[in-house]
This record gives structure tokens, sequence and C-alpha cells, in this order.
């Protein structure tokens, strides 16, 4: 009896031993099988994963090239400008993020989220911008927190400043941000949504040559997204200086001149055909373009009857006046229809079809010579 009560135990062990080493042979099948699909199937995925959360790419803008008179005195020159971004990949929990950053900045949570959702994104780890030109106490006080603003960056930008405000706008033109179709064309191939590019004056026309090339850097990240060091770096090339012709004084004694007035004033040097002067009245200040123009200074700009964003010099329509007798004289001499000698009697108008066209001088100017 005991000797069968020993073997029944020794059996019941043996089954119930069988089955743990199965359950324990299975879990390890399990494993290894998610393992090799881990490591052989989706490990490049996963690596790639792992990069990005890690080492990220960054574009330097390239500073952009700036423009002197025919002194070299400067007319345009850049500053820097401290741009908000966030990453949202890096900033969770997301709303807790927000409602921290909107205690620096002038702007609630609810709009900080807003302009996240409205965001154009390029990629999961691409930082969505905030605010751009961020003041030097918002600068301060979100790199005093920025351990308590995880996924938040502050990048430094160049920014285009007219240093003499109205002066010369008309030749010098504007900046503005690039339009979809503009990227889709041959001259912006290299350009990216948000990038600012000449929209008007020498700024458009000699966009190639101020713009300049951007560069990069590869940056390793920690978990909050804060760079932890440099990796690589491709450094930007500025854009190429540009003189001009003007003078600066002798433009902005003739802006003086016409202040208050619709019209333009142009001298060129008859030795050379260099331009001395281009001004046109009124003016603007081009900074509004690049700063944000809000919609009241749009609104009187556009309403205003004098035209402000119309250069005058090379735009507008102006009766050729006492000038143009130099072309008509030049044009009798070369056909024979008058001489040097030739006279006409001035009497204070000229009838031509039912119209009277009158002289300036009252009773006319009497005989007159070529």
């Amino acid at each position: 009896m005991r000797n069968y009560l020993e073997s029944v135990d020794s059996e019941w062990f043996s089954q119930r031993l069988s089955r743990v080493l199965i359950v324990v042979l299975l879990a390890f099948a399990v494993m290894f099988v998610r393992l090799l699909y881990l490591q052989v199937v989706e490990g490049r995925e996963l690596r790639r994963l792992s990069e990005i959360n890690s080492i990220r790419l960054q574009d330097m803008d390239a500073p952009r090239g700036l423009i002197f008179d025919r002194h070299g005195r400067m007319l345009v020159d850049n500053r820097p400008s401290f741009n908000l971004h966030i990453v949202p990949k890096d900033a969770r929990p997301l709303d807790a993020t927000l409602e921290k950053l909107s205690r620096y900045v002038d702007e609630s949570a609810e709009e900080l989220g807003a302009r996240i959702r409205n965001a154009k994104r390029q990629g999961a780890y691409k930082p969505i911008l905030l605010k751009e030109d961020v003041g030097r106490d918002t600068l301060a006080a979100i790199e005093v927190h920025k351990y308590d603003l995880p996924g938040v960056v502050v990048n430094v930008a160049p920014r285009r400043h007219y240093l003499y405000h109205e002066h010369a706008v008309h030749l010098i033109g504007y900046m503005g941000e690039i339009s979809p179709e503009e990227l889709q064309c041959d001259p912006y191939a290299d350009c990216k949504a948000g990038d600012f590019i000449g929209k008007f004056g020498i700024e458009k026309v000699q966009e190639s040559l101020l713009r300049g090339r951007r560069g990069g850097r590869q940056v390793e990240v920690n978990a909050n997204g804060q760079i932890i060091r440099i990796l690589d770096t491709v450094e930007a090339e500025p854009g190429q200086n540009l003189f001009l012709t003007i003078d600066h004084e002798l433009q902005a004694t003739a802006e003086r001149l016409i202040e208050g007035l619709a019209g333009a004033v142009v001298a060129v040097d008859p030795n050379n055909g260099e331009i001395l002067v281009l001004a046109s009245s009124p003016t603007y200040d081009p900074n509004l373009f690049v700063v944000g123009m809000t919609r009241d200074n749009w609104q009187s700009l556009i309403n205003n009857p004098f035209r402000p964003l119309e250069n005058k010099a090379v735009q507008a329509l102006y009766p050729p006046a006492s000038t143009y007798k130099i072309v008509t004289t030049i044009a009798g001499l070369e056909e024979g229809v008058i001489t040097p000698a030739t006279t006409y009697f001035c009497p204070g108008h000229y009838r031509y079809g039912n119209r009277t066209y009158r002289c300036w001088r009252r009773g006319g100017h009497g005989e007159v010579g070529v």
C-alpha cells in the first residue's frame, strides 16, 4: 500500500512538473518570437525612431546680405530675432506645458494650442512656431524655467532691419513671407514655408544675390527635447552685400523737399547714368512688413488716396511738360522741319482742335527760338 501511494505521488508530481515546463517553454518561445520580430523585422524602423528621439537636424538661416549707399553708409542691416517654437512630441503632457508657457508669454494656453493645431506639420519632431521676435524679458523667463517646459525651444534667426525706416523705401523695397505659389518656382527652390523673401524693389530684384545659403546642425537631445551636445555643423553662407549708386545725403534731402506731397524726384549723374536719387512720396516704413503688419496699418496704406505703395518715380504717369521740348526739337532738327534759327511766337495759348492749351505765363513768351 505504501509503495502504491509513493508511485501515485511521483506520477502526480511528474505531471505537474511537465505542465510547468510546458508553460515556461511556451513563455520563452513567445519572448523569443517577439524579440526576433522586433530586431529582425522591425529593427530598422525602431532604430530610425530611436535616432529621431535622440538626434535631430536643425536648420540655420543664412544672414541676408547688407545694403549700402555709394559711400558705404549702411542702409539695411540684420538683427537677431528670438522665435519661440515647440515640439509637441517632446512637450508631454502638452496641455500642462502650454499652461505653464502661457504664464510667460502674452497669450493663453487655448491660443497656443490653436496655433499648434493649425500649423502645417512637416514631421513628428519638427518644431512649430508659436511666437516670433519675443522680447528679452520673455526670453529670460523661458530660459530660467526651461526645465519645466519640455519641448519648448527658442531659436535665434536673423531678421531684416531698415535702419532709416522710410528712407529710400521705394528703391530698396521690403520683404514678406513666401507664398505657396512662389514655393513652386525655380528661383525659390531652396526656400521653405515661412521663409521671408524680397517682395519689392532691390530686395526682390537682387533676391538670389542677397539670400545666401541655409546651413544646419546635427544635435543630440534628451527626453525633453533639450540639446545635450552638437554633433556636426554645416555653417550657413551669408548673402552678398550690395552697394547702390544712390547718395544717402542727397536722397534724404530730396525726400525732405517732397515730404507731404505726392510726387517723385530722380537725380541722374549725366557722366555715367548712375542714379543718385530716387525718391517717391508719400512713403511708408518697410519694417512693418517684417515684424508683422496690423490690419489698421494695412488699411491706412491701401486706402491712402496718394498711394504710398506706388513707386511714383517709375510707376506713375505724369505729363512730360517742358522736358519733352528737347525730344521734339531734336526730332524737328533731324527731319529738317526746323533749323537752329527758327523762331515761333508764343501768345500764351495753343489751340488744337476744339481745345485751347494755356501757357504757364499769362500773355505768353513772345518770340521763342530753338
